[in-house]
């Protein structure tokens, strides 16, 4: 099943996405809060059911019922935007149904050099560790990124070893070749 597709209460439609997408309680209230937010004129996708009655006035259910018609991938595109911890089986499943390899995601430790160094080879295309020397003992170039190799005086401290094992977990990662 592609897509997640319901009716019932709050509670309701928050079990349903917990189970699509193996989120915890908290997460699923989260992910509905956003919908509700985001959705607050009723769509195809979510709303709220009302009856409207003969005199004009509408009545809602004593909870409020909900109705949900999203695709899986579309909710983990909001969990993440939610910063919301995705468990790797769900990544895989849901990489499945699109056809993609789970290798394709990797974090980077901004904080070990990683994401810099990332941003150099997605610059240079170079596995070359000598390719990187212009990083050492020089201003720090990417000095958005909170690093330990980064000094007080903003030079940058990496040394070549720590170069060459930032790319070899790359290499292993699959990301670089």
């Amino acid at each position: 099943m592609n897509s997640i597709t319901n009716i019932g209460t709050r509670k309701k439609i928050e079990e349903s996405i917990i189970s699509a997408i193996s989120v915890s309680d908290t997460d699923a209230k989260k992910i509905f809060d956003f919908l509700a937010a985001t959705y607050h004129e009723n769509t195809p996708e979510f709303g709220c059911i009302a009856l409207n009655t003969p005199s004009g006035e509408e009545l809602v259910y004593k909870e409020g019922q909900y109705y949900i018609n999203l695709s899986k991938g579309l909710l983990l595109i909001i969990a993440r935007l939610l910063d919301i911890t995705l468990t790797k089986g769900v990544i895989s499943d849901i990489c499945g149904m699109f056809g993609m390899q789970t290798q394709i995601f990797y974090k980077t430790n901004q904080q070990e050099g990683e994401t810099c160094l990332l941003r150099e080879y997605l610059r240079n295309k170079s596995l070359n560790t000598q390719k990187y020397s212009y990083l050492i003992q020089k201003e720090c170039i990417n000095n958005d990124l909170i690093c330990k190799y980064r000094g007080y005086d903003g030079i940058c401290h990496i040394q070549e070893s720590n170069i060459e094992t930032i790319i070899t977990s790359f290499k292993k990662a699959k990301i670089a070749e």
